[in-house]
């Protein structure tokens, strides 16, 4: 309970920090918040029935790697673009270790919502459409995926998941929209607070 309420109060910190440009304070309380949450999840270890907390864990690991990598002095922004990816891509594999039911129709859906977004930005993008478009269709698998555990089980931590995964697809796809579209007024709030939001359910989905 009280590594939970330190998680929202660093989260929180974090976004109101963000939106007052405050980079002293920017740089340390993403990580921290992040180092709570990865806290979090390795409290939860003796429950791994189905060998799915390591591959979380590293994806994780993985996010706050592209976090830092995202706010050095000179932005390694591909390689903090990388970690997130396998970051995804372990999340993937993690959630696949238990139960598991593909709906096609989700999958429809779900590429209905990517390329409404990769048309949204096609114009914009320039030289990075391919890496782009790889990223938005393995977040769209992400989500897939958490869906299929939730449809195979319907329990508390499948719900976190598909619930986690579901917020991260809308903290990238704000970010995206900000950065390639139109900068909009506290895009930047609503996006560091569905990616905290992210992380936690998907840490807090290894109790159940």
């Amino acid at each position: 309970m009280l590594l939970s309420f330190l998680i929202i109060a660093s989260g929180w910190w974090h976004v109101r920090v963000a939106h007052r440009s405050n980079m002293p304070h920017f740089g340390l309380s993403k990580p921290l918040t992040m180092l709570l949450i990865i806290a979090l999840a390795f409290g939860y270890q003796g429950y791994d029935h189905d060998g799915s907390h390591a591959w979380i864990l590293l994806g994780l690991c993985l996010s706050l790697a592209g976090d830092v990598l995202l706010m050095l002095p000179h932005q390694r922004t591909m390689q903090g673009a990388a970690a997130f990816l396998v970051a995804h891509l372990c999340y993937i594999v993690g959630f696949a270790q238990g139960p598991l039911l593909l709906n096609l129709l989700d999958a429809l859906l779900l590429l209905v919502v990517a390329g409404a977004l990769f048309g949204l930005l096609w114009g914009k993008l320039g030289i990075v459409r391919i890496p782009v478009f790889l990223y938005i269709l393995t977040i769209i698998a992400m989500v897939w995926v958490a869906a299929g555990t939730w449809h195979a089980s319907l329990t508390a931590g499948s719900a976190a998941i598909f619930v986690g995964s579901l917020l991260f697809l809308c903290s990238n796809s704000i970010l995206a929209l900000y950065y390639f579209r139109q900068p909009f007024p506290y895009a930047k709030a609503w996006a560091t607070s569905s990616y905290f939001a992210a992380q936690f359910l998907i840490a807090a989905s290894l109790a159940a």
